[in-house]
């Protein structure tokens, strides 16, 4: 029988209407955890558009180079400057819109980024709720233990079949089971699997 004595008195105290000076601390701590909630965030497909959007800008700004330069050579040459001035357009065009989409796409990483740094900095302060719960819990348990620890010793020396110890914490678990419930407020019956009652 695995019992962790101090924890099962603690309960046992609760379960008889004790209170602790941290009991308000505890519920606001509680409260604060619930409030506060850390969701998934998902940076990396922000930073891949970015890229993406960066990487197509600059083949664009290529094709824009490459028909200006076309451009300049049908002028020069007396080439079609009306058909190369309207693939200038298209790919200048092309560009303006890719160069938007890019300043979107960055705008959004940025946000996600922001978005990122909060999500550390809640999960940081969940973090520390959590240890200041379990601080809370560790001394709310030791007093109410404490509150109950003569009468749980008292307990312990009166159960049958118990061997004697010093420190009524070190009683074996049957024995230690046995005092906490007769400590604890119960609403269910205590089924005892071993021989320690006269019949």
């Amino acid at each position: 029988m695995g019992l962790r004595t101090r924890t099962a008195l603690a309960r046992a105290a609760r379960s008889r209407g004790l209170e602790t000076p941290h009991d308000d601390a505890l519920a606001s701590v509680r409260d604060r955890l619930a409030a506060t909630s850390v969701e998934e965030g998902d940076i990396r497909s922000r930073r891949r558009a970015v890229a993406e959007a960066a990487t197509e800008t600059e083949r664009l700004r290529e094709r824009v180079a490459t028909v200006r330069g076309k451009l300049q050579a049908a002028r020069e040459h007396g080439g079609d400057a009306a058909a190369v001035s309207e693939e200038l357009a298209s790919a200048v065009r092309q560009l303006s819109e890719t160069e938007t989409d890019g300043l979107a796409a960055r705008q959004r990483f940025e946000r996600a980024r922001e978005h990122a740094r909060e999500r550390r900095d809640r999960r940081e302060r969940v973090r520390k709720l959590e240890d200041k719960l379990a601080n809370l819990e560790r001394d709310a348990r030791a007093h109410l233990v404490e509150q109950l620890a003569d009468r749980y010793a008292d307990a312990v020396a009166d159960a049958p079949g118990a061997e004697r110890v010093a420190d009524p914490f070190d009683a074996d678990p049957v024995t230690a089971a046995l005092a906490v419930g007769r400590l604890a407020s119960l609403s269910a019956p205590v089924v005892l699997a071993c021989d320690r009652f006269a019949s």
